[in-house]
């Protein structure tokens, strides 16, 4: 019975060092985790800093965003007349994309070319075109206002040609 007692007594001061022992560490863990994030944390300036290494232009926007799965800043950069976005990691310091060479490889078409397909499918007068990116896709948005009054919207494919959406406005 002795011997039980003894055990049990052991047992129990064992279990107790254990948990303050494990206690201990995780505590200095969570320390050294919350200093490191501290120092590694990117700021707006940092992300605005980097983005522009990539797109040399005027920041209009710097927001927090999830990119791929991985926690960003996303910058927007207006240059000539255009939008460009740019993903900086927050935990890396570094630009995931180049929408620049992106924009290179995808758009095969000039402005002028996809406004003639525009016009082939309704006879009229552009008011408005521009190239535009939607979800890694360039595109261009048109408006054609008709001899008939009426307002067409296309959206065409700047790597193809491809009409992607016409809508006709009364």
């Amino acid at each position: 019975m002795l011997k039980k007692k003894w055990m049990v007594g052991l047992l129990a001061g064992c279990l107790a060092a254990g948990g303050f022992s494990y206690n201990a560490f995780a505590k200095e863990n969570n320390e050294n985790r919350q200093a490191s994030s501290k120092t590694d944390a990117l700021t707006e300036q940092e992300a605005e800093a980097i983005a522009k290494t990539v797109v040399d232009g005027t920041v209009e926007d710097i927001d927090r965003d999830l990119y791929n799965g991985k926690e960003v800043y996303e910058v927007e950069i207006e240059k000539e007349g255009e939008d460009y976005d740019v993903y900086v990691d927050i935990h890396t310091k570094q630009a995931l994309n180049d929408p620049l060479k992106e924009k290179a490889e995808q758009v095969t078409i000039t402005k002028e070319e996809a406004e003639e397909i525009a016009l082939k499918q309704t006879g009229g007068t552009v008011t408005e075109s521009k190239l535009d990116e939607d979800d890694g896709a360039y595109i261009y948005e048109m408006e054609i206002q008709t001899k008939q009054g009426t307002e067409t919207e296309f959206e065409i494919s700047a790597k193809d040609g491809r009409i992607i959406k016409q809508e006709i406005d009364d």
